[in-house]
């Protein structure tokens, strides 16, 4: 796994040059490379879930707590990536942008949409102040213990992703950098949670 953030910086190196290769239906909304975003997104939620698992079985409840709180997020970035449902109701197909769907406003469940992001959201804000979920990143890096790589490659991949789209105009790039980025919170996820289970100075008690 440690290798996988050189593989990573490597796909943002050669993005552009990848992007040139794929054809421009790549681009569109509902692509292969969106629904790429998609499934690592949810494979994100599910590894989530198996870790917290894992940490609640071991009786590191506060670490369960922390793995807890980051599914609802996961599955955020997913629903936008789905813009909340409306990849599943198109009205057609431009040969040049490719598909457009309904807005949010005429989706069955429209009134619900934004109302549940926010609960979701505001719910999520409560648990970080109640639970003082910041308390565990901050302590690992207090103790040199966070994965700082990891988390500069996620920045990096965001960065380079909004020059594609915004000052290049080159969507294909920013779809597979994007990828990058997702999977880069993934494996900083992944690096965290193997420090939890590996530090013996990171205890439960700590965070009470």
């Amino acid at each position: 796994m440690y290798l996988c953030k050189y593989f990573l910086i490597t796909i943002i190196f050669f993005s552009y040059f990848i992007g040139k290769q794929l054809p421009p239906s790549f681009s569109f909304e509902n692509s292969p490379l969106e629904w790429s975003q998609v499934v690592i997104l949810l494979m994100g939620a599910l590894l989530t879930a198996k870790w917290r698992q894992e940490a609640k079985a071991t009786a590191r409840y506060h670490h369960a707590r922390f793995l807890t709180w980051s599914i609802p997020l996961w599955l955020l970035m997913a629903g936008r990536e789905m813009s909340w449902g409306r990849v599943f109701y198109p009205l057609g197909i431009n040969p040049t942008t490719g598909p457009f769907f309904i807005p949010v406003s005429q989706l069955p469940y429209a009134p619900i949409v934004y109302p549940t992001i926010g609960v979701v959201i505001l719910l999520w804000l409560f648990a970080v102040m109640k639970y003082k979920l910041l308390a565990i990143p901050y302590q690992l890096f207090q103790q040199g213990h966070f994965p700082i790589g990891e988390f500069l490659l996620v920045i990096l991949a965001f960065v380079v992703a909004n020059i594609a789209e915004k000052v290049m105009h080159f969507e294909i790039m920013e779809e597979i950098v994007e990828c990058v980025a997702y999977l880069s919170i993934l494996l900083t996820e992944y690096r965290i949670k193997t420090t939890l289970q590996q530090s013996a100075k990171v205890k439960d008690e700590d965070f009470f």
